[in-house]
């Protein structure tokens, strides 16, 4: 257990120069310590969800760093797991199995080795019904994962306009295998027009950065002791 262990933590530090970290003093000088990590959905060779020249990847990443900054503002120590067009299946060296499963096994490991609060995963949807839009957040079966995605769920649908509800998330690797209270967060539906037009916005997209970091707020008044 102990030689997995040191292959993922030289893994991770050693071999992944795209993580940015932002991390108050700490007696560890190892380990970097965060109140959020930001997993950016897809990248490199994966583009994740496609509608013509419009790659999921790409909006993803616009977003989360929108979304770091608004965060590190607001004071939060944060660590956004890729600020490039890039896979992170490339720097897993210490997991089986194929290349989906290898990004997959990349974020949540890096979740638990970091132990931060929370983790929020972005993401953006896709339908076969064209008409169907807004955002959709997905949680884990756990209290505070079900606390932050109602509070994620209401104010991004204050920036929609609409009234969705967020959803159990059974299935989801990054939700089964990551330890702390985390939540798949669906923007918007690259398969509807609309939502298309506006995630590809850079004034939409600091919207749902304010709307994310409101909700990350609200989450932590809630639930961390006051002082």
């Amino acid at each position: 257990m102990k030689k997995y262990l040191l292959i993922i933590l030289l893994t991770l530090f050693l071999c992944v120069p795209n993580w940015q970290l932002v991390s108050a003093a700490r007696n560890d000088p190892l380990l970097p310590s965060a109140d959020i990590i930001l997993d950016v959905g897809h990248g490199g060779i994966d583009s994740g969800t496609m509608v013509g020249k419009y790659e999921e990847k790409d909006m993803n990443l616009a977003i989360a760093k929108k979304t770091y900054k608004a965060l590190v503002k607001r004071g939060y120590r944060v660590i956004i797991n890729r600020t490039e067009d890039y896979a992170l299946s490339d720097d897993n060296r210490w997991s089986f199995g194929g290349r989906h499963r290898k990004d997959l096994a990349q974020r949540s490991g890096l979740a638990n080795t970091i132990k931060p609060k929370i983790m929020l995963s972005l993401h953006i949807n896709w339908s076969k019904k064209s008409n169907t839009r807004g955002p959709l957040v997905i949680y884990q079966n756990q209290s505070d994962s079900i606390l932050l995605a109602s509070l994620l769920q209401d104010t991004l649908n204050n920036v929609y306009g609409m009234e969705e509800l967020p959803v159990l998330g059974k299935k989801y690797f990054v939700l089964r295998f990551t330890k702390c209270p985390s939540v798949i967060v669906e923007l918007g539906f690259l398969s509807n027009k609309t939502d298309r037009k506006l995630l590809n916005d850079s004034h939409h997209q600091a919207k749902l950065a304010k709307a994310i970091t409101q909700a990350v707020d609200q989450y932590f008044s809630m639930t961390q002791p006051k002082s």
